[in-house]
């Protein structure tokens, strides 16, 4: 799947909004209601990534500053355990009109992906074997989850008289209810006004090209509604969701920013899987890592922090990736920051690296040394065409799971640089 940088970062943000508005349906869901929610959210989890022998995920995602839509990504994802293979294809609009499309195929040998950008097949073949579910991994199990799951049954509060609860006919049930602005929990509010406010300084140039108005004081939850259903298997068949933030703009006028949602669990026991036909279509064969020698070169993006209620640079990152050798890259990486701002930013981190990234790590993790000696893990990824990510100083858990170790004013993505 190929979206344009623009998509994917936003998609990101969409991600992590949908998780909110889930728990705070969760939230409202006390008692009896919440117990028998929480306890089918696990079954469903457990049931996709070990027992279902094959089905579609559905989904949709749709972004709105005020009543303009920003993005809105249609995702349509088929797995197969049975035959280890799944495949997916996706429509992103974005708020320029701007539409592409994209489809993704990966079986046990090789993945198969185009995208609107270009006529081309790309096709990766594997040098070892694949699981499809190494996409499909189960929240409830990973560390620190029960933790979390207490979190939240803590904080919960008089939220218990929110939900409707309703048995439907034949089996299932349906999980409903809605929080106004009054109800939404301080704890909540503060979250998710320090988290909006830090997406929009880190992508400052997001902001810029869609013209959002920046949310500059008094964010808040304004609303959260959401249904869940619950079918007479006992699995969450489909999920709606909607968050909306507001807030005050430096003009000191209101704005909506609202995320919402649509899932739907579709065709289980019936999902059929099947590879593209490549007959007379234009294939290009890419090593295990995506990367190829097309993709040497320079890489930018700038350090960006807010001051006195503006988006200021105050310095550039820059990636050089200078040889790639099928799955073998070498590179290097520094950061300049202006002087007066040192203090606060810290270590400029500058080193080389060679590293050889291929299908079995399939995160693109690799090991630089930083300036004081130390070892530590950087991702490296491909995005739109002329984009990559590079994720610096990360802690990895275990096999499905890591976390960013905070830099200030963090920003992985980066542009190619074909003019100075």
């Amino acid at each position: 799947m190929k979206l344009s940088k623009k998509g994917i970062s936003i998609a990101a943000f969409a991600l992590g909004a949908c998780v909110f508005v889930s728990t705070a349906l969760a939230d409202l869901a006390v008692g009896t209601g919440y117990d028998r929610l929480k306890a089918a959210s696990k079954h469903t989890a457990a049931q996709l990534v070990s027992e279902l022998g094959n089905y579609t995920i559905e989904a949709r995602y749709t972004i709105k500053s005020n009543t303009s839509v920003l993005h809105e990504l249609n995702s349509v994802i088929k797995f197969d355990a049975a035959n280890q293979a799944t495949e997916e294809t996706n429509t992103t609009l974005l708020g320029n009109g701007e539409v592409s499309t994209g489809y993704n195929y990966r079986d046990k040998e090789r993945m198969i992906w185009k995208s609107s950008y270009d006529e081309k097949y790309y096709v990766t073949e594997y040098n070892q074997e694949w699981n499809s579910h190494d996409r499909v991994f189960n929240p409830f199990e990973q560390e620190g989850a029960a933790e979390v799951e207490r979190i939240i049954d803590a904080v919960i509060g008089n939220l218990k008289d929110q939900v409707q609860v309703d048995e439907v006919a034949g089996g299932g049930v349906t999980y409903s209810g809605s929080l106004s602005e009054v109800q939404v929990p301080a704890l909540i509010n503060a979250v998710a006004s320090f988290g909006v406010k830090q997406m929009l300084v880190d992508q400052g140039r997001i902001v810029r090209d869609y013209d959002i108005p920046k949310l500059a004081s008094d964010v808040f939850v304004k609303r959260v509604t959401g249904m869940a259903v619950e079918d007479e298997a006992g699995l969450i068949s489909h999920f709606t969701g909607e968050l909306i933030l507001s807030g005050k703009d430096e003009a000191g006028n209101l704005n909506d920013f609202t995320v919402s949602a649509i899932f739907s669990l579709v065709d289980v026991g019936t999902t059929s899987v099947t590879a593209p036909d490549l007959t007379n279509v234009t294939v290009e064969s890419i090593g295990g890592s995506g990367f190829s020698s097309m993709h040497e070169g320079t890489y930018r993006n700038d350090i960006v922090k807010e001051e006195n209620g503006a988006l200021v640079k105050i310095g550039e990152r820059t990636l050089i990736i200078s040889s790639i050798d099928g799955n073998d890259i070498s590179g290097s990486y520094f950061e300049k920051v202006q002087p007066e701002y040192l203090d606060e930013y810290g270590e400029e981190y500058n080193f080389t690296f060679e590293h050889t990234l291929t299908s079995s790590n399939s995160m693109n993790f690799f090991t630089y040394t930083n300036s004081k000696g130390e070892e530590e893990q950087a991702q490296l990824q491909l995005s739109s065409p002329g984009g990559v990510y590079l994720q610096l100083n990360i802690q990895i858990m275990n096999d499905h799971s890591y976390q960013f170790n905070d830099r200030p004013y963090d920003n992985g993505d980066f542009r190619r640089v074909f003019e100075e």
